[in-house]
């Protein structure tokens, strides 16, 4: 149920919507089923930061019903510190033999109760030289996983895939981007609300996932504490500090440093593993804008990330509702763009 997204679009007539229930916003779209030129017929975009969870699944009822959307199956996602992910290699077998190998070595790697959690895995690559499968293990705590189906289900859906916000926006950006250059390692960061999803891209292929538990939330609640402000005032500063641009800039580096220093260990550690080094990275989500990204990492990478738009690859002559504010809120939807392709 869980694991990788495939790299291409699934051929079907049928539409397509992946809800992302965030924790910040929920993103609804849904595309149709044309695999050579598919389209965005509807999308919604509701910011939850004052709204309790058990509200969440009548939030994602009414915004389906007034952005348009209509297909009743979807696929969703989770993320954070109740999804772990790793890279493995494992003696070359048949599949039975695999699915049965498969638990014992997930204990080896998951640091939950395996008996807590939904597993999934996918072979990546056959290795004949060395008579190895190279395998993306994911396990993701039962509780966490349930708790976004049953708010999809009482909204009124029918959920068919439930994916990792990593491998979604991962699959979002492959769509976007289908001519990579070879060999490059392509770091896409995206910086949700209270969670930075991360993955490492090398010809075509998802080879490190890590979701960092920091988000934009967490420059507004710093700059709200340090500056003694509220907090709506704080979440409009970290995007445009106007006159305070200085004072602001002053207090978001302490959680810029944090946040940086936890990319900087993932692109150590795969840096170390694979021995080649990042060439470039992408940048979407809500705090793609925040103020000072490009500086920041600038000054940590040698170069300023890249924006992506995660619906490029989509016809938008066809959407029902809401054309006028595509733009405004397009960066947020890298994981329902992605799980829409699933």
């Amino acid at each position: 149920m869980i694991g990788p997204a495939p790299k291409i679009y699934a051929e079907s007539s049928k539409n397509r919507v992946g809800l992302d229930i965030g924790s910040s916003a929920i993103k609804i779209l849904e595309i149709s089923g044309q695999p050579n030129n598919p389209a965005l017929i509807a999308f919604g975009f509701k910011d939850i930061r004052d709204m309790k969870k058990d509200s969440l699944a009548e939030v994602v009822k009414e915004l389906a019903s007034s952005s348009g959307v209509t297909s009743k199956e979807v696929c969703i996602s989770v993320s954070g510190q109740s999804v772990i992910v790793r890279f493995i290699s494992m003696p070359n077998m048949d599949e039975k033999s695999l699915e049965g190998a498969i638990r014992f070595e997930a204990e080896k790697f998951i640091p939950f109760d395996i008996a807590s959690c939904i597993i999934d895995y996918k072979i990546l690559k056959k290795d004949s030289q060395d008579n190895k499968l190279n395998i993306v293990l994911v396990a993701a705590k039962k509780n966490a996983v349930l708790d976004k189906i049953k708010i999809a289900e009482t909204a009124g859906f029918q959920v068919k895939v439930v994916d990792t916000d990593c491998f979604a926006s991962a699959n979002a950006f492959l769509k976007n981007f289908p001519k990579l250059v070879p060999d490059k390692s392509l770091a896409i960061v995206n910086i949700g609300g209270s969670v930075v999803n991360m993955s490492i891209i090398r010809n075509d292929t998802v080879c490190f996932a890590r979701d960092i538990s920091i988000g934009s939330g967490d420059f507004v609640a710093f700059i709200s504490k340090k500056m003694d402000i509220d907090i709506k005032t704080a979440g409009a500063l970290i995007i445009d500090p106007a006159e305070k641009a200085q004072e602001v800039a002053e207090s978001m580096r302490t959680v810029y440093g944090n946040l940086l220093e936890e990319i900087k260990l993932s692109f150590n550690y795969y840096e170390n593993q694979g021995g080649r080094t990042i060439d470039e990275i992408y940048v979407s989500g809500r705090g793609s804008n925040l103020f000072g990204l490009n500086d920041v990492f600038q000054e940590s990478f040698g170069s300023k990330p890249l924006t992506w738009k995660p619906f490029d690859f989509l016809d938008k002559s066809r959407i029902a509702k809401g054309s006028e504010n595509l733009a405004a809120v397009e960066n947020s939807f890298a994981v329902a763009a992605g799980l829409a392709l699933r």
